[in-house]
């Protein structure tokens, strides 16, 4: 569990005066999640997730909570997030920007089983869809965040890795970016951002990568992170393959993404390379943190930029 901010009852109990939630009954820390953090809350009016914001700064909050309200309000299963009495989104709570959102049923996967993954290329090729009318602001340009920790972790690295670092960083540059269709996504959607009862979504959660980017990094991210056994150092194709065609049935591939797709799942890889060593090199404090093992994503990386590359859209 990440607890960057502790709050106590009675800090919690003055914030909730701010929203029609009823009184607070209990709360308690979640055990996951890496860069915020995050409270269940129970009130006389129900149950509800609170969320401490330390990742992104509230400038960028507006983007990412009308995101999620968009898709909401166009049916897809997202926890929803809370308005305050004055109608805003989120508030402040011990210096930190609040959000208060719906709790959702279901619980977080383990490892996907094949009809979870093809549920979910299938929502992903949806939110795709729904984010298409949108305004493309908070845009991210993946190709230079990785570019700008890496030279920040490039001291740190032992050579072999500096190596690994700068092959992906030039393949990530024969990415035609500017030319891929984009808009708003998810950006982190790893199986433990879907809550699912059995085979049945019940809905998405933790938006706060969210930025405007290319669909294809989204989807690579996606399918890196639920066909990718980080224990076993194993890739599973046919999942993969499942995942995609159910992407796919609802937003086919143009020719540029399907050029792009093998080195963009390396470019997805290396971006969570890059975060888990600037959580080890670069750390935040916190009262209680949790920091995830780079060694995962640089084997899945190693895997994607050698001989053995996936091509699955081709």
């Amino acid at each position: 569990m990440s607890v960057y901010t502790p709050v106590t009852r009675e800090q919690l109990e003055r914030y909730l005066l701010q929203y029609s939630v009823g009184e607070l009954i209990d709360f308690q820390g979640i055990e996951a999640g890496v860069e915020n953090t995050n409270y269940f809350v129970t009130t006389s009016d129900g149950q509800f997730v609170l969320t401490l914001v330390e990742s992104v700064n509230s400038e960028q909050l507006p983007f990412i909570l009308d995101y999620i309200e968009h898709l909401t309000q166009q049916g897809m299963a997202c926890a929803r997030p809370i308005h305050l009495k004055d109608n805003t989104l989120f508030g402040q709570l011990n210096q930190r920007p609040a959000v208060l959102m719906s709790r959702l049923s279901g619980s977080p996967l383990q490892i996907p089983n094949d009809q979870q993954a093809s549920i979910m290329g299938l929502t992903l090729g949806q939110m795709h869809l729904l984010s298409e009318p949108l305004e493309k602001t908070q845009r991210m340009d993946i190709h230079q965040w990785c570019s700008d920790l890496g030279a920040k972790l490039m001291p740190h690295l032992p050579a072999d890795d500096q190596q690994t670092l700068q092959h992906n960083l030039m393949d990530a540059g024969q990415i035609p970016w500017l030319n891929l269709p984009g808009g708003p996504i998810h950006a982190d959607l790893f199986p433990d951002n879907a809550l699912f009862e059995g085979d049945k979504l019940r809905g998405l959660i933790d938006f706060y990568h969210a930025c405007t980017a290319p669909y294809l990094y989204d989807l690579c991210v996606t399918l890196n992170a639920w066909c990718y056994d980080e224990q076993t150092s194993q890739y599973d194709f046919n999942k993969a393959l499942i995942m995609l065609d159910s992407y796919q049935s609802v937003r086919p591939l143009n020719n540029d993404e399907q050029r792009s797709f093998s080195i963009m799942l390396q470019v997805a890889a290396m971006r969570f390379w890059l975060s888990r060593l600037r959580d080890i090199h670069f750390p935040k404090e916190g009262e209680v943190v949790t920091r995830k093992d780079p060694l995962g994503k640089l084997q899945l990386l190693q895997l994607l930029s050698g001989t053995q590359h996936l091509q699955m859209a081709s």
